[in-house]
């Protein structure tokens, strides 16, 4: 149980669907915008060169996602992030360098965590 009484599974799946959410090129590209301000469909669409029925689309899944959420500004409805220091840090991961495993190193922890195992039913 996590500390607000909610199973972890319920943490995974929640951290699931805003990943599920993100992973699209343009959905990437949208958040990436809406860090550096709010911004209404139209300005997106100049912005990426996406066509905007499109945008609107991948918008929806990060709206229903809880990533963003939207304001109406007269004739205008404005996108932000809900989360701008989550999707940072998502993008910040993401554009890490990040090496590869030691494949010697995996076989040594898999042996030993094998062996622990094997120990612990007695075998």
């Amino acid at each position: 149980m996590t500390p607000d009484n909610k199973p972890e599974q319920t943490r995974f799946d929640m951290n699931a669907q805003i990943l599920k959410a993100m992973a699209h090129p343009v959905r990437l590209m949208i958040v990436n915008e809406l860090l550096r301000n709010p911004r209404c469909v139209t300005a997106i669409h100049e912005i990426l060169d996406v066509r905007q029925p499109n945008i609107s689309q991948h918008l929806t899944i990060l709206k229903n996602a809880g990533i963003v959420a939207s304001d109406c500004d007269g004739s205008y409805r404005c996108y932000y992030l809900r989360k701008p220091d989550l999707v940072r840090a998502v993008l910040e991961t993401l554009d890490r360098e990040w090496p590869e495993a030691n494949i010697e190193d995996v076989r040594g922890k898999f042996k030993k965590a094998l062996n622990q195992r094997l120990n612990k039913q007695g075998k």
